[in-house]
């Protein structure tokens, strides 16, 4: 990634220091290491108690489902191998080859199309009677030689029928100290707010 500003700002580096939880980086110039930092940092804030958010899994169930399916199948295959001979085995090993990379192709496609760039699923449930009030769907963006992080957050109200969106655009460095320690509070100031405005317009007319 491109080289992004120093940054001298005391006060980022203070918050750091008083995050006893802060998460570093070994390199502060590499956009992956980077943005999986932000994107985990995301779904810490929101699926936290305080969020207000209950935190769905459905991708990461999907996804160990076709891997763990992978896995026994594996172990299917080589049992069958071990027990029989390799001459005999052989139709089921290389039916087992097909749909092992049937699965994970499955799975790759199911990342890209599906899931797509999805950081964060949250619900939002009344606190009395359980109903579901709504969805919060958050995905991210950044380019590898670009400082530019990019937020989009979706809600969908399920009693009003309505569904907002807001985007945060963010140069990382506002967000990292000279160190590459992330300030995770500057963080969940701009998530909060960026969630605050998002459930206004819900209720805007």
């Amino acid at each position: 990634m491109a080289e992004t500003k120093e940054l001298d700002n005391s006060s980022i580096t203070s918050s750091v220091e008083e995050d006893q939880e802060s998460v570093e980086i070994s390199n502060k110039y590499d956009g992956t290491q980077i943005k999986n930092a932000v994107d985990d940092q995301v779904r810490k804030h929101f699926g936290s108690d305080k969020s207000g958010y209950v935190e769905g899994h459905v991708h990461t169930d999907i996804k160990l489902l076709l891997g763990y399916s992978s896995c026994i199948l594996a172990g299917a295959a080589f049992l069958f191998e071990y027990y029989t001979s390799f001459q005999e085995a052989k139709p089921v090993l290389l039916c087992s080859v097909i749909v092992f990379w049937l699965l994970q192709g499955v799975s790759w496609a199911y990342s890209i199309f599906v899931e797509q760039n999805e950081i964060f699923v949250g619900y939002k449930n009344d606190p009395k009677t359980r109903d579901r009030q709504g969805i919060l769907t958050i995905s991210s963006e950044m380019s590898r030689y670009s400082p530019m992080y990019t937020i989009h957050m979706q809600y969908q109200d399920q009693i009003l029928h309505k569904t907002t969106k807001i985007k945060l655009e963010k140069n990382v460095s506002s967000w990292f100290t000279e160190d590459g320690v992330l300030a995770a509070e500057l963080v969940d100031k701009d998530l909060e707010k960026q969630a605050a405005s998002l459930l206004r317009q819900v209720h805007q007319d």
